[in-house]
């Protein structure tokens, strides 16, 4: 079998592609949170060498006692997730996970957008979707600037189906431009 390596960006890459199309296709939010817990990780990791930080797990502000409650609360329902050796008959309370999953893809998109400089389509397509959603979380930012330019996309008034088919639409497209490239490479001789 021939071997396949990927780094750590291309892993939280393809995470947060996978969590933002199942968030779209209104599929388990459970494995939504497991996904895009996982992807925040990566990216919260591979951030700390170059300076970059999340917004959700952010210590400004905090003394240091404070900060751990904080993690925490923010990392119960992914440990809870992800392990039952302490409680394996423990349950956990699911309904703010809707929320707080979009928050945590956000959050996940910008500290990809700050250390790799590009998104694939479906970040770019829920952080459209999420500013034109909670508004009122973005007053503060200046008119003309990139997030009152991804409200006026108008996202929030398409319904899920409508935003997933043009996700399709775009995966179809990319696709589709990879092929003529490599056309144009192979007619090429590259």
């Amino acid at each position: 079998m021939e071997s396949i390596w990927i780094d750590k960006i291309e892993v939280a890459n393809r995470q947060i592609s996978e969590a933002v199309t199942l968030f779209f296709e209104s599929r388990d939010i459970v494995v939504i949170h497991t996904i895009i817990a996982s992807a925040h990780q990566v990216l919260l990791d591979v951030g700390k060498e170059s300076g970059i930080v999340s917004a959700i797990k952010n210590a400004d502000g905090m003394t240091r006692q404070e900060f751990r409650k904080h993690i925490k609360t923010i990392n119960e329902h992914y440990n809870f997730f992800k392990h039952a050796d302490n409680d394996p008959k423990g349950k956990i309370n699911i309904a703010p996970l809707d929320r707080f999953a979009s928050d945590f893809i956000l959050d996940a998109i910008l500290m990809l957008q700050n250390i790799a400089g590009v998104l694939p389509l479906e970040a770019k397509v829920f952080w459209a979707w999420f500013v034109s959603t909670y508004q009122d979380e973005f007053d503060n930012c200046p008119e003309g600037g990139e997030i009152k330019n991804l409200m006026s996309m108008g996202l929030n008034e398409w319904d899920f189906p409508t935003i997933r088919q043009f996700l399709i639409f775009g995966e179809i497209m990319q696709e589709a431009n990879k092929s003529k490239h490599s056309d144009s490479e192979n007619a090429a001789g590259v």
